[in-house]
């Protein structure tokens, strides 16, 4: 594909990374309700449910781009994927969602913060431990592994700590599925194909998505890194954002919290784990990411612990929302620059 992609004018390559951004986005929403739908049609709990397919489909576009950058032989595409989506998450989406309504803080969104904030230290921890710092930073092959063995427990945590944040996003599905054993059969078949087309949707728009951001990154001097941890990373969370939208709009903004802070752990431990994990000797770690990616992921975490453990707030309102957006602005020129 990127033999015959990088004969073509850069104009049209760049419509064809937008053009990947949308089909990965669209069949990766499919993808989901299909599944979902496909689920509770054979009987299984909400429960189980919501704590597999919605808890892991929620950061579907950043795996399936970073693993696509991974086997493509370009790691640092997908680490950019990962950590400049937390950082989108946590300004641009929260920002976002603070200027449209207050997003309240529960005390399972503080336990959830913490264990947050605790895996981004561990994370930039362990690559400074085991990298050539301040050069570049090394996570070990070993260290995705043991994100991917955290996935079922976090998984497992949420169902226990919060399950109305999983469960309430799927009655709706769970209504459009009440139908009568005659049209169960037909459902099943149209829903498994329907997953087929999907899945094939995910896989190619994922493979587009990282052979126009190389060649495009290429051909106008950028780094991947820049490439992934901005563009991508904002096309990847463009799903958090709408559902933040919604969720504030109707006054559950602490869904909206809640879903942002557990897109971020999936980002560590799923997108994370998976990428390193393919990587026989470990993920690099370059130098930009100390001097740029990882300070600003700090900064926001830092600023986001003032409401969070503030006993006079408890929320995240207009006025940190715009802080929020102002943080991304800076991040994106500073990439740029």
């Amino acid at each position: 594909m990127n033999t015959y992609i990088e004969t073509l004018p850069t104009l049209v390559i760049i419509v064809l990374f937008v053009v990947a951004l949308v089909i990965l986005s669209q069949a990766a929403d499919k993808l989901i309700e299909e599944a979902v739908s496909m689920s509770l049609v054979l009987g299984l709990s909400k429960m189980v449910v919501g704590a597999t397919i919605l808890s892991v489909g929620t950061t579907l576009p950043e795996v399936a781009s970073s693993v696509a950058a991974t086997l493509n032989g370009n790691a640092q595409l997908g680490l950019g994927n990962a950590v400049g989506s937390v950082i989108t998450n946590t300004s641009l989406v929260l920002g976002i969602g603070a200027v449209g309504g207050l997003l309240p803080i529960r005390k399972e969104t503080k336990k959830t913060f913490m264990i947050l904030t605790f895996t981004a230290l561990l994370f930039i921890g362990t690559s400074i431990a085991f990298g050539d710092f301040p050069r570049e930073g090394l996570l070990p092959r070993s260290f995705g592994l043991l994100f991917l063995l955290a996935v079922p427990f976090y998984i497992w945590y949420t169902v226990k700590k919060k399950p109305e944040a999983i469960l309430g996003d799927i009655e709706e599905v769970e209504k459009e599925t009440g139908k009568n054993e005659e049209g169960k059969s037909s459902g099943i078949k149209k829903s498994v194909w329907l997953l087929l087309l999907s899945s094939l949707g995910v896989t190619l728009g994922a493979t587009l998505l990282v052979s126009t951001a190389e060649i495009t990154a290429a051909r106008m001097g950028i780094p991947d890194s820049v490439i992934a941890s901005t563009i991508i990373a904002f096309g990847t969370s463009v799903p958090e954002v709408s559902t933040t939208l919604v969720a504030t709009r109707y006054g559950h903004g602490e869904l909206a919290i809640g879903n942002v802070l557990g897109a971020n752990m999936m980002n560590f431990i799923l997108v994370m784990g998976a990428t390193i994990t393919l990587l026989p000797t470990g993920q690099v770690v370059p130098e930009i990411y100390y001097l740029l990616q990882f300070p600003f992921l700090l900064l926001l975490f830092g600023l986001l612990s003032y409401p969070m453990f503030s006993k006079k707030l408890n929320a995240v309102n207009r006025k940190h929302g715009f802080v929020l957006l102002g943080i991304y602005a800076v991040y994106l020129l500073t990439n740029f620059i």
